[in-house]
């Protein structure tokens, strides 16, 4: 309905707002503020769960084209080389963190749950995927895997709540920060040089990579549509030119949509059991803590400062967004950031679905 769509709206613009006017919002970044902002409204407020949860589809069928539509991996190689064997030792460390929270906590997230051990498999795969990529890879896991709809709360709202330890501690490990720089990341969002046809054009082609990953693949139509636009982001890099800017433009509007809907979806605390989240939440501190200790000594290994490391972590664990806050709060240029959270969405879905969840499968036997 309208009336939701208004409700996200202005979820993504108030948090926003605090994103840029307070210093707690500045910590937590945009994507966590309004995040948080959907949180409290859903516990203040009744709205249909259903129409939710397909607007939250809509969206994430959306973004993942347009967001991927600059995804050129020539680009990001030659852009961000010297923070790629970080950026790989991360994404390691969250599978590592995975496949070790499901070992031991397995057999207690099934029974306090009372999910299947594939719906199980299913979930720890998308919050891994969403700590390699973003939330839209999360939602992307859990429909190709056919994650109940009673799972996919429980894991929203725990992530939620990590986000809330994780995205200040980040912060923290990165050390201080000096001034904001001028810096070239401003490249990949804004509005400059185009207008409503250019905007048009750019759903055109985003709608058009959807449709055909549809009708090609059904239930795995969002996996599809990552890799058709990376594909066409990398090969034909010229075509997409035109509608790269306009694509990552509306892809933030979008996005800011999507956080509100998963802080709606995932932050209603009301009508669910302690005893069925608490184990999801030490999954996820598992996650992030098998992550945090193999990137920061990797980070000792190759000799790159905190400000690196944790750009690196945050790239991986939030997403373009927040790990581009956070280098240009701390005075460094975003680049390389926004590079690795663009090849962290492209990457996730794909890695979670064919290469994590049929060992997390093999967890449970």
């Amino acid at each position: 309905s309208v009336e939701l769509y208004a409700l996200l709206a202005g979820c993504s613009v108030g948090g926003t707002a605090l994103a840029k006017g307070t210093r707690v919002g500045k910590l937590l970044s945009a994507p966590v503020s309004t995040m948080l902002l959907g949180a409290i409204v859903s516990n203040t407020m009744e709205f249909d769960l259903t129409e939710l949860r397909s607007a939250q589809g809509v969206l994430v069928r959306c973004s993942t084209p347009l967001l991927l539509m600059g995804a050129n991996l020539r680009e990001i190689v030659r852009g961000a080389r010297s923070l790629l064997p970080s950026f790989a030792i991360g994404v390691l460390g969250t599978l590592f963190g995975a496949i070790l929270g499901m070992i031991l906590l397995g057999g207690w997230l099934k029974s306090a749950s009372g999910g299947s051990s594939t719906d199980i498999a299913g979930l720890v795969s998308a919050l891994a995927a969403k700590n390699i990529g973003g939330g839209m890879n999360f939602v992307g896991v859990t429909e190709s895997a056919g994650v109940s709809s009673g799972l996919v709360a429980l894991g929203l709202a725990a992530d939620n709540l990590a986000a809330i330890i994780y995205f200040p501690l980040n912060s923290f490990m990165a050390g201080p920060g000096t001034a904001d720089v001028e810096d070239r990341g401003k490249e990949v969002g804004g509005l400059g040089g185009f207008g409503g046809q250019e905007l048009t054009r750019a759903l055109f082609v985003a709608l058009t990579v959807t449709s055909v990953s549809s009708a090609l693949s059904g239930a795995n139509a969002i996996a599809l549509a990552s890799l058709l636009s990376v594909a066409l982001a990398t090969l034909a890099p010229r075509t997409l030119e035109r509608v790269k800017q306009p694509a990552s433009t509306l892809a933030e509007v979008f996005l800011g949509l999507f956080f509100a809907s998963a802080g709606l979806l995932g932050g209603r605390v009301t009508g669910l059991e302690f005893s069925a989240l608490a184990p999801v939440i030490l999954l996820l501190l598992i996650v992030y803590g098998v992550h945090t200790i193999v990137l920061v000594l990797a980070g000792k290994v190759l000799r790159m400062t905190s400000v690196a490391t944790s750009v690196v972590s945050n790239a991986l664990i939030g997403g373009p967004a927040t790990a581009a806050a956070l280098a240009r709060s701390k005075g460094s240029d975003p680049t390389a950031a926004i590079l690795l959270g663009t090849l962290g969405n492209a990457l996730a879905t794909l890695v979670a679905l064919l290469a994590l969840l049929p060992i997390l499968k093999m967890c449970t036997l």
